[in-house]
């Protein structure tokens, strides 16, 4: 057996045992494609508006001292965010405590809850294969297992795909569609060929990140290998002077950072000489629009800025394989093309099922017609 039909049957073999769930994961991963945009737009439906058109906002600083009564295991935290009625968002570490009125101060009890709880169950799914919304290391164990095989897939199909004599010709009937078919199956290799190549790039970075979600090794080797060491922030220390109120702070950032997105700050118990923001001027997904910023309570001015540039090579590595699985780190198109991605993953295991699998006529080929049959997947 020569290597080409090696890689052939570990290509057929692995896609095979893993169909299901991949194709589980890219139905999943293209209905999660917009949830960031889809989430905000049920929570903007349900923002507070002001009773009257001259009603104002609340004082950051009464927001401060209610972020203050809410019992955490860390120090609270506020974020603003940069749209029209947006609620004060009260937060333990990533966890959401309260969404404040800004009109009110009175907590919102209802913010596109059905959305998320939506939403929450679908990446529960997508990640761990379970239908109530909770965790199941089983599933995230079979779940990457297949990404492990999707990798592996990706890796053998395009070696596959190289034509066996390197001749303008032969890239150009594996580059571009045609109408030409003597058979069905030819026109699903074809397609199988077209569509692959576009798409491999981008399918193999959502399956290779997706690992690092299944499994701790990944993560664990990442640490070992990059630099943990970054540009640190200094560390604010308490003061008696008096300090620039936190409107006026606030006012500041946003001078600095005219382009801001969402600002959070770390509530203090008492006075202190710095103030810590992170500005984000993205989507929320996109790590390298993220700064972190120390002003100096006293006077207003910036003290040190860390850019994502500045942070370590493991954190940067981090942050990048979040949101490449997703595509955010691109903005939209990148969430566009990593849905398109899945979704033309789904189209080929629903055409290989519907119109080669029910039929029957799989059972009346040869091996090698089961093959192409099975190639378009």
């Amino acid at each position: 057996m020569n290597i080409r039909k090696l890689f052939f049957w570990l290509h057929l073999i692995l896609g095979c045992s893993a169909a299901i769930f991949v194709f589980l994961m890219s139905v999943t991963g293209v209905a999660l494609t917009y949830e960031r945009q889809m989430i905000k737009s049920a929570e903007q439906a349900d923002y507070p508006k002001a009773s009257t058109s001259h009603e104002q906002r609340l004082p950051l600083t009464d927001f401060v001292e209610l972020a203050k009564d809410y019992p955490t295991k860390k120090a609270p935290q506020i974020v603003l965010l940069n749209e029209k009625s947006a609620p004060i968002i009260v937060k333990d570490g990533r966890k959401t405590v309260a969404y404040l009125n800004p009109f009110t101060g009175t907590e919102i009890a209802k913010l596109g809850d059905e959305t998320k709880n939506f939403f929450s169950k679908l990446r529960a799914f997508h990640r761990w294969l379970t239908l109530d919304g909770k965790f199941s290391d089983m599933g995230r164990w079979v779940n990457g297992i297949a990404n492990l095989f999707f990798v592996v897939l990706i890796l053998s199909g395009l070696y596959l795909w190289l034509p066996k004599r390197f001749k303008y010709r032969a890239f150009k009937q594996k580059l571009t569609l045609s109408n030409d078919h003597s058979t069905t199956q030819a026109r699903n290799y074809q397609w199988h060929n077209v569509f692959g190549i576009y798409m491999a790039p981008i399918l193999f970075v959502i399956a290779f990140t997706a690992i690092f979600f299944s499994f701790k090794w990944p993560g664990e080797i990442l640490k070992e290998n990059l630099s943990i060491q970054s540009i640190a922030l200094p560390t604010p220390i308490e003061t008696d002077e008096h300090i620039l109120s936190i409107d006026k702070q606030i006012s500041q950032i946003e001078t600095y950072f005219p382009q801001w997105q969402s600002i959070s700050f770390e509530v203090s118990q008492q006075s202190m000489t710095l103030q810590l923001f992170s500005v984000d001027k993205g989507n929320g997904g996109e790590p390298q629009k993220r700064i972190s910023v120390a002003l100096d309570t006293l006077t207003g001015d910036i003290i040190q800025q860390q850019n994502f540039e500045q942070l370590s090579p493991y954190r940067k590595a981090r942050s990048y394989i979040r949101f490449l699985h997703t595509g955010e780190a691109f903005g939209l198109l990148g969430q566009t093309l990593a849905g398109l991605a899945s979704l033309r993953h789904v189209y080929l295991f629903i055409r290989v099922l519907c119109f080669h699998g029910i039929d029957g006529k799989i059972a009346e080929t040869s091996n090698t017609n089961i093959s192409n049959y099975f190639l378009i997947y």
